[in-house]
C-alpha cells in the first residue's frame, strides 16, 4: 500500500471491512489488543466478489467474481491504533484499498484487503463457520503469539516471525502426529 493512502487512513477514523479471520471476534479481539463493542460491526455485502480459499493455506482471499455476493464485515470509528494493528497483522500480504460495500439498503465506501500479488487460491469458497470448527482452535494461539510482537518489528521481520510460528506449530503437530497446519 502507498505510505500516502496508509498515513490519511491512519490519520481519519475509518471504515475497513472484513471477510476472513477478523470477522470472528475473537480474532479481532487479539488484533486489536482489547474487548470490542460489538455495535460498530455490521454485517455487509460486497457485491462482485468472492471468498475463495488461498492454495496452500485455511484464509481466504477475495477474488472478482462477476455474479459474486461475499459476506463482510463492517467495522465503523477505528481508531488510528486499530488500523496499525490490522495492517500489522495483515503483515503486507494484501493492499488496503477502498471498495463501495452494502450494508443494508445503504452504500458505503470502506477500505478492504485485496489480494496482493503473488497469492493462489484452490478455488474453493472459504466460509467463516467453517474455519472456526476446523482451524480456529489452533490459530488462536499463534495470533496471540504474532500479536505479541506488534510495535517490536517491521513488517518484513512479522512475516519471518509468522513462518517460524507455523513452523514450530507444526513440528509440535507431526511430533503428536496430528496434520500440519494450514493456517
Amino acid at each position: 500500500m502507498s505510505c500516502i493512502k496508509e498515513n490519511t487512513l491512519r490519520q481519519q477514523s475509518q471504515t475497513l471491512f472484513f471477510f476472513g479471520s477478523l470477522m470472528d471476534p475473537d480474532v479481532l479481539e487479539i488484533v486489536l489488543g482489547r474487548p470490542i463493542d460489538q455495535t460498530l460491526l455490521l454485517p455487509g455485502i460486497l457485491n462482485g466478489y468472492r471468498c475463495e480459499r488461498e492454495a496452500k493455506e485455511s484464509y481466504p482471499v477475495l477474488t472478482p467474481y462477476p455474479d459474486g455476493k461475499a459476506n463482510i464485515l463492517v467495522a465503523h470509528n477505528l481508531s488510528e491504533i486499530d488500523v496499525d494493528r490490522i495492517l500489522f497483522y495483515e503483515t503486507g500480504e494484501y493492499d488496503l484499498i477502498p471498495f463501495i460495500v452494502h450494508q443494508g439498503l445503504n452504500k458505503l465506501e470502506a477500505f478492504g484487503f485485496a489480494t496482493g500479488e503473488g497469492i493462489q487460491t484452490s478455488r474453493d469458497t472459504w466460509h467463516l463457520n467453517v474455519w472456526q470448527k476446523t482451524d480456529k482452535v489452533d490459530f488462536l494461539p499463534l495470533a496471540q503469539r504474532f500479536m505479541a510482537g506488534y510495535g517490536k518489528m517491521t513488517i518484513p521481520q512479522a512475516l519471518i516471525y509468522w513462518d517460524q510460528l507455523v513452523e514450530e506449530f507444526d513440528d509440535l503437530q507431526s511430533r503428536e502426529n496430528k496434520p500440519k497446519a494450514v493456517i
